[in-house]
């Protein structure tokens, strides 16, 4: 186990409400008799309790973005922290939206120096954890103006879930081989502590457990409470034995939308008065003789190994349908307003009739076939005035819009005033729009060869990096023998040993594990590759 002052990240639970319905939930949505959302008050103390914590504080849920406050509790994170420095790309049409929120979580890590001399990688400030449905898309804006980093899983494409609700001595496992489980349990080692409004945990689904099952709560929300080391957790380890994680058990489809439990947890449950067992979507495990029978587990999807490593949904861009998203604009108003006496006064009416975006023309005909192909094919920033020629398209949702305000819009004679009103970064020329888009490592170079080593999450990212720098990644090596000969974006993965067999194929060796640099970096010239073929694709 490890103290919450070495995590990555410490969430935040603002609710527990969400829009979906996920198969094995680590927050068990849908279980719970009666919603909860966290009071202004005890956010404030959960974000100041966390000052000199050098990690990402994050909001989660449930669907944060749900919570009635969550505008109010977004500014003040911005108020402690401040808007992001790094250029907001997110401000501009995005065509692989997924990607480039994976690259500002990138931006956002920054080199440390450990206590012992080595280095690891570590992302601060405030992040958000979301499904993207109808709530995320209102705050678009916002949250693209005021979070370093986003997790983000639409649950559209399958992803996997292990079963949280399952009791260790439903399977027999005794005390001794117990405890040493517990003590390696990968969501506790490489996931998250949490607040929620009951009080502050060591593990995240202790949290979560303990406003299901109605528990004592949890540390005082007080500053320095996560610099608690494991010898201090105290009483608040009994809720391992109420949760399935560091189980070997199996995966289902979150998109199934049943809870997988065993029986001790199937009683609590019950006697909950659980909604969703009510609705038919729990599934008893049965367990003879501390074997899981083949006929309880889901057919989609099992694992023999249980870790973080493990991937719960196949690539990372899988987080995102965009063919399903409702992130797009489905529809716009067409409007021609003349120069002159009247032109605010009928501007704001306009903003009152319509859905929400809104084209407007210098001249009939102007834009429509523009804007028609761009928001087939990419997201808008609703607080973006995108203007071509002869047209601009905007939403009436706009931050400055509001920040203007309609009074002083009534007494506007143009639009060129509505633009000179428009926060200025926020003010796209079409026309420039691949320019303003493009994106590169300085790591790495146009027509030289790469490998990179982790074809995990990271490594994705750092695949799409090499292709749109202008790179040529030639294979993948990765230690899984799982995953010896599987193509991994076009190209076959090997074991590491296979960089000495082929040294003249590539020009340089990426690592694709941020958070482990130095380790495979070592690994790597103990094989016998060059210190200097090993580069750092992440800027620091």
């Amino acid at each position: 186990m490890r103290s919450p002052a070495d995590m990555q990240t410490i969430q935040i639970d603002i609710t527990n409400a969400c829009n979906k319905r996920c198969s094995n939930c680590t927050r068990f949505c849908g279980n719970h008799q009666k919603n909860f959302f966290m009071n202004f008050d005890t956010f404030k103390r959960a974000v100041n309790s966390l000052e000199g914590y050098d990690g990402v504080i994050g909001v989660m849920g449930g669907e944060p973005t749900l919570h009635p406050e969550f505008e109010r509790f977004v500014l003040y994170l911005r108020e402690k922290f401040g808007e992001r420095k790094e250029k907001n790309r997110l401000i501009y049409p995005q065509r692989e939206f997924i990607k480039e929120v994976r690259r500002r979580e990138f931006e956002s890590h920054v080199l440390r120096n450990r206590a012992d001399g080595s280095r690891n990688f570590k992302m601060r400030g405030p992040g958000l954890w979301s499904n993207m449905g109808a709530s995320y898309r209102g705050y678009y804006e916002l949250i693209q103006d005021s979070f370093h980093v986003q997790f983000l899983n639409d649950h559209i494409n399958s992803s996997y879930h292990q079963p949280g609700l399952f009791a260790r001595k439903d399977l027999g496992i005794p005390d001794d081989e117990w405890i040493k489980l517990r003590d390696k349990c990968w969501i506790q080692n490489e996931w998250s502590a949490t607040i929620t409004p009951k009080g502050a945990f060591f593990c995240e689904i202790a949290g979560a457990l303990d406003m299901l099952f109605d528990g004592p709560g949890g540390w005082k929300i007080e500053p320095g409470w996560w610099r608690r080391t494991p010898e201090e957790f105290g009483d608040q380890l009994h809720w391992c034995e109420l949760c399935g994680f560091a189980l070997d058990t199996f995966m289902r489809d979150a998109e199934e939308e049943t809870d997988d439990v065993s029986p001790t947890l199937y009683e609590k449950l019950k006697e909950l008065g659980s909604p969703r067992m009510k609705a038919g979507r729990t599934n008893l495990v049965k367990i003879e003789n501390g074997i899981i029978s083949e006929e309880s587990k889901s057919p989609s999807k099992g694992f023999a190994a249980v870790s973080a490593a493990q991937p719960y949904i196949e690539h990372y861009e899988d987080r995102f349908n965009a063919s399903n998203s409702i992130l797009f604009v489905d529809s716009y108003e067409k409007v021609r307003i003349p120069t002159g006496n009247g032109f605010g006064v009928t501007f704001n009416k306009c903003l009152e009739d319509s859905k929400e975006w809104i084209l407007f023309l210098e001249e009939e005909g102007k834009g429509e076939t523009e804007i028609d192909r761009l928001i087939q094919k990419y997201i808008l920033n609703p607080g973006t005035l995108h203007i071509g020629d002869g047209f601009a398209f905007f939403s009436k949702n706009a931050l400055s819009l509001r920040k203007f305000g309609y009074d002083r819009i009534a007494h506007t004679r143009s639009f060129d005033e509505i633009v000179e009103a428009w926060q200025p970064n926020k003010v796209v020329k079409l026309g420039d729009m691949a320019e303003l888009t493009k994106w590169k490592r300085g790591t790495i170079v146009a027509g030289k060869r790469y490998v990179i080593w982790g074809t995990g999450l990271s490594g994705s990212f750092i695949a799409d990096a090499v292709e749109s720098s202008g790179g040529t990644l030639v294979f993948a090596v990765d230690k899984d023998q799982g995953k010896d000969g599987v193509d991994f974006y076009g190209v076959t993965t090997h074991q590491p040993q296979y960089l000495l067999e082929c040294d003249n194929e590539y020009d340089y060796l990426l690592i694709g594990h941020y958070s482990q640099f130095d380790e495979i970096r070592a690994e790597a010239v103990a094989l016998g590759i060059p210190k200097e073929k090993i580069v750092m694709p992440y800027e620091v």
